[in-house]
């Protein structure tokens, strides 16, 4: 069975959906902050929503293996991949130098500013556990996915080698057996960190279970789904059961809240997210991955009422589009709010929420069209003027969506916590 679309319609709701899991996280900063996270009946249910970080990170490994996808199917050469960093470069580290020099300058008390300021503007504070949960809160997230972003040529070029020997047909294949592989190892390392499925990671392994090595796993069912979404594009067959599941939005969208769910009875408790357990974690990764699956399918028939085109109302790519100011700026509001957490009931929870959700929302249009966009777009004119003045009309656009960014060979967009 083959399951042919363009990428504009496979890729119409990555930027709805990335808006969704920001939302989740930022909910659950607020319930924590609240003590909402700590007591209650929905309790364990606000803990999951910290689990968006593990929607980001699915999406990563989707849309940055894509374009090394398109040309292994199609036998090109692999994206340049200096070409890649400057792109990375500029689209991460500007808007989180920002916040992180606004974090370390304002009233947080982060402590930035000390001997450890090169692991935070670096991206390295994660390898060590004095800076790990200190400077711009849930940056440890960013980190991991920097890490990803400087492994992923090698990955590729990896994937390209075993996919050549392979010969044409095989090469689908040997690329998922690649990313297999990296997921059993990345699951392996946390099996033997903790010592069973339940137990939590806490103080044992912290470069393997914060670091890339712990979430892996995340990123290569990122990876995975590319592979499958570059053969669809193409109209060559493909796996059968995902074929016929990413038809079906609805049903990938239900076994998607089901695998969260299921996560739930294994938590020990509301920690610290790369130390949960190892059942809690694989619930996770397989949630998110039935969800990117939804964004990602095609829809029936033309007719058919998609999950996808509702993710990519006009509304939510707008919040996908500046979902990383989100990220970097919703802990810094609810910190200057209340500089302290302070238990709450429902309805002084929800009115924080709403102030929370309203400042980050504006912080984050503020770091895009000043900040990022703006860079991207000087950085896409000298690529421009480089190659000869050639320009597309898809890096003229205002508000992008990640479907119309994708559908430019070799463009790669961060999706983060």
């Amino acid at each position: 069975m083959s399951v042919t679309a363009s990428p504009r319609a496979r890729l119409a709701g990555l930027d709805g959906l990335r808006a969704l899991a920001a939302i989740a996280v930022l909910t659950y900063h607020v319930a924590e902050w609240s003590g909402f996270s700590f007591a209650g009946p929905f309790a364990s249910v606000l803990w999951e929503l910290k689990g968006g970080v593990a929607v980001f990170f699915v999406i990563s490994g989707t849309v940055l293996y894509l374009p090394y996808a398109r040309a292994i199917r199609d036998q090109d050469a692999l994206p340049d991949w200096r070409r890649y960093a400057r792109r990375r470069v500029v689209r991460i580290v500007p808007a989180y130098w920002l916040a992180l020099t606004a974090c370390a300058l304002g009233p947080f008390s982060a402590g930035v500013l000390g001997p450890g300021l090169w692991r935070y503007y670096g991206l390295s504070q994660i390898y060590s556990s004095d800076t790990l949960l200190r400077g711009l809160g849930g940056a440890w997230s960013l980190c991991v996915e920097v890490s990803f972003y400087a492994v992923l040529p090698v990955l590729a070029l990896i994937a390209a080698c075993l996919a050549r020997r392979a010969g044409p047909r095989l090469a689908p294949r040997a690329q998922v057996v690649l990313v297999g592989a990296m997921a059993v190892v990345s699951i392996a390392l946390r099996w033997i960190v903790a010592g069973s499925l339940i137990a939590p990671a806490q103080g044992h392994g912290l470069s393997l279970t914060v670091a890339l090595p712990g979430f892996l796993d995340w990123f290569a069912i990122g990876m995975g789904l590319a592979v499958f979404a570059a053969q669809c594009e193409a109209g060559r067959a493909c796996c059968r059961p995902l074929a016929a599941l990413s038809c079906r939005p609805g049903a990938c969208v239900v076994l998607g809240l089901l695998a969260f769910i299921a996560g739930v009875p294994a938590q020990q408790a509301d920690m610290f997210l790369p130390w949960y357990g190892l059942l809690t974690h694989l619930a996770l990764g397989v949630g998110s991955a039935f969800l990117v699956l939804a964004a990602i399918g095609p829809p029936r028939t033309r007719q058919s009422r998609s999950w996808a085109p509702r993710l990519n109302g006009r509304s939510l790519t707008w919040l996908g589009t500046i979902s990383y100011g989100i990220y970097l700026w919703n802990r810094l509001v609810l910190q200057l709010i209340h500089r302290q957490p302070e238990p709450r009931g429902l309805l002084g929870t929800i009115v924080i929420w709403l102030i929370v959700m309203g400042a980050t929302i504006a912080l984050a249009a503020v770091s895009w069209y000043l900040v990022e966009r703006p860079l991207q777009r000087a950085l896409r004119a000298s690529e421009n003027r480089v190659r000869g003045g050639g320009r597309s009309p898809i890096l003229d656009a205002g508000v992008q969506s990640v479907t119309e960014r994708l559908n430019s060979p070799g463009v790669a967009v961060d999706h983060l916590a």
